[in-house]
């Protein structure tokens, strides 16, 4: 394959516009998580605020428990519809779920059916994004072949914006609302701000040509009949390489990117707001890493760049949180510091899964271990994370998880990978005839 730097302008543009749907559809999906202690106190009272967090990233981890089975749904339809179709469909469902968590009666007003149709509602947001960014995933990479690395950094450098957006909207609204109001009924506003980008990324979806890789099966009639099945039966290897990949990802974008916030304030004590403009002000700023680490795997040996991030998981993680930990606190360094590892895993892993598969069951082999890696180990970090702080009476507990599953993730390079020239000529010699 070529090795290139840089990309048409039309490709670019196209980059930005699906980068975009999914920026706002993460900001849906982790928005969540930010406003985790007023969710708790309208959801989950509890006697103390350590269990209380606990049961709402339960809550939380629902949600992305519930991804495997969205990426297998859509996944297949991707295989089998398109790329295109699939993936608008996905951001209406996310619109829509993400505005009705906003409007829901709370836990004082009608009791134990409150948290029930929360859960649900996680239930159907995770189930739209277990589509979702792997069908922007299969996109880029078929529509810029040469390119991908940089085409998924691009999207996932927006992802970064995504979350970005999200702590910029929790630390305004903190600032200009004020605590009381917050937990009152401010935290609405973020999820029907959530509801209508979602809706201004379907208008944008709707204008998208279908996938040029998928166009070419549609007309020698080689669709899979049923991707899963052939993914079991001839692509194992590849599945379980993404999966330990996935893991690495998911854990370490979660704990840097989706619980940081929620454990400087409240487990360490630091200011809400302080922590809020300092994320958002990290990672948005340190969001063109996840370019360059996608562009990095246009260029340079993949199992190399995957150990590097292992082994930079395993032995920095808990050194960065005994600095965490320590009497000289300052948040910006804290949060520059979980911008690189979130900014950096998220641009790197991904464009590598896209090779492990074949044109005809692509987009579900990138669903299923993308959301299994994501729902296993990524969904349940905070989860896991608080318990082990409850159950050790450390504040270690982040630190030992995500260094645990960069043990996991090294497996991952005694594995010889598949791989799939992504060349339009070859599309005809990598698929599996359908079977009548």
């Amino acid at each position: 394959m070529p090795r290139c730097i840089t990309a048409p302008s039309e490709q670019y543009k196209l980059a930005l516009a699906v980068s975009m749907g999914g920026m706002l559809e993460l900001y849906d999906f982790l928005i969540y998580a930010l406003m985790a202690s007023y969710l708790a106190d309208n959801f989950f009272p509890a006697s103390d605020n350590v269990t209380s967090l606990l049961v709402t990233f339960a809550a939380f981890a629902v949600g992305y428990l519930s991804r495997p089975l969205g990426g297998l749904f859509f996944g297949h339809l991707g295989d089998r519809l398109g790329r295109k179709r699939t993936f608008t469909l996905t951001i209406s469902l996310m619109a829509l779920t993400t505005a009705l968590i906003g409007c829901l009666p709370t836990y004082h007003e009608v009791g134990i059916v409150a948290p029930i149709l929360l859960i649900l509602c996680r239930i159907f947001q995770g189930f739209s994004l277990g589509g979702e960014l792997p069908g922007a995933i299969t996109y880029l990479g078929e529509s810029a072949p040469q390119r991908q690395g940089l085409m998924i950094g691009i999207l996932f450098m927006a992802l970064m914006v995504g979350i970005s957006l999200g702590t910029f909207v929790h630390g305004l609204l903190n600032q200009s609302l004020g605590s009381e109001v917050m937990a009152s009924w401010g935290w609405r506003i973020p999820f029907w701000i959530g509801g209508l980008l979602g809706l201004l990324s379907y208008q944008i979806r709707k204008r998208f040509e279908e996938s040029g890789f998928f166009m070419a099966l549609d007309q020698v009639r080689q669709r899979s009949s049923i991707p899963l099945l052939v993914l079991l039966k001839q692509h194992r290897k590849g599945l379980l390489c993404g999966f330990l990949l996935m893991a690495l990802c998911g854990s370490t974008v979660t704990v840097f990117g989706v619980y940081m916030p929620s454990y400087l304030s409240i487990l360490l004590g630091l200011p809400k707001g302080e922590v809020a403009w300092h994320t958002a002000v990290a990672f948005l700023i340190l969001a063109p890493f996840s370019l360059l680490a996608g562009l990095c795997t246009d260029l340079i040996n993949r199992k190399l760049l995957a150990a590097c991030l292992a082994l930079a998981v395993i032995f920095l993680a808990i050194p960065a949180f005994q600095y965490f930990m320590g009497d000289d606190i300052h948040i910006r360094r804290m949060m520059v510091i979980c911008g690189l590892f979130a900014a950096i895993a998220s641009g790197l892993l991904p464009p590598m899964i896209i090779r492990l598969f074949p044109t005809e069951v692509r987009y579900t082999g990138v669903a299923t271990t993308y959301n299994f890696g994501f729902a296993l180990f990524g969904g349940l970090a905070p989860f896991s994370s608080t318990l082990l702080v409850q159950l050790t009476g450390t504040n270690m507990g982040p630190a030992f998880y995500v260094s645990a599953i960069g043990v996991l993730g090294l497996m991952a390079l005694f594995i010889a990978w598949p791989d799939y020239p992504m060349r339009s000529e070859t599309i005809v010699d990598n698929v599996v005839p359908e079977k009548s």
